[in-house]
C-alpha cells in the first residue's frame, strides 16, 4: 500500500507534464495569394529534436465539408525550430483567399497535429491579395491576419506600413 501512495504523486506529475506537451509540428503561416499570386503553407517545429516529416500530410476541407489531402510530406528532417514551406507547385489544391480556409496538419498516425480554420480562429472568411494568416511569433504565437505575407521571412512581428511598401510593389 505504501508503494502505491509513493507512486501516486509521480503519476500525477507525469500526467501534468503530458498535458503541457507542445505539439511536435504545427501550422505556422497560410497564404491563399500573396502579392505575386503565390500560395503556400508553412509548418514549423518547436521541438528540441529534428522531426522526420515522412507520413505527415496537409488536408484541406472545402466549403461542402469534404476533406482532400493536398500534400504528403516526403522523408525529410525538419530541424529544431525550423520552418518548412510547401508552395503552390507542390500543393494538389488551391488555398482559398476569397473564402474561409480550413487546413489540417495530420501526423503519421492519422491524428490532427494542428488545424487552422479562418472563421473559427479569426472570424474571417478570406483575406486580400498579399495578406496571410500567420502565427506571431513564429510557431508559438496566436493566429493573426498579417497584412503582408511573409514568404521565407520571420513572423516574429507584423511588418510596419513602411516595411510593407519596401517589400511589395503596389501594382497588380
Amino acid at each position: 500500500m505504501r508503494n502505491l501512495l509513493f507512486l501516486l504523486p509521480l503519476l500525477m506529475l507525469a500526467n501534468a507534464c503530458e498535458q503541457k506537451k507542445v505539439a511536435e509540428v504545427v501550422l505556422n503561416e497560410i497564404c491563399g495569394k500573396d502579392q505575386d499570386g503565390l500560395e503556400w503553407v508553412e509548418v514549423g517545429t518547436a521541438s528540441k529534436d529534428a522531426v522526420n516529416m515522412k507520413g505527415y500530410k496537409l488536408v484541406k476541407m472545402d466549403e461542402d465539408g469534404i476533406d482532400k489531402t493536398i500534400y504528403k510530406f516526403p522523408d525529410t528532417l525538419l530541424a529544431p525550430g525550423a520552418i518548412m514551406t510547401v508552395n503552390a507547385e507542390e500543393l494538389k489544391a488551391r488555398i482559398p483567399n476569397k473564402k474561409a480556409a480550413v487546413i489540417e496538419l495530420v501526423d503519421p498516425n492519422g491524428n490532427t497535429a494542428d488545424a487552422f480554420d479562418s472563421e473559427q480562429e479569426l472570424d474571417l472568411d478570406g483575406h486580400a491579395k498579399g495578406e496571410s494568416y500567420a502565427r506571431i511569433p513564429n510557431i508559438t504565437g496566436n493566429w493573426t491576419l498579417c497584412k503582408a505575407a511573409t514568404w521565407n521571412a520571420s513572423n516574429d512581428s507584423e511588418p510596419t506600413a513602411d516595411e510593407t511598401d519596401d517589400l511589395f510593389d503596389e501594382e497588380d
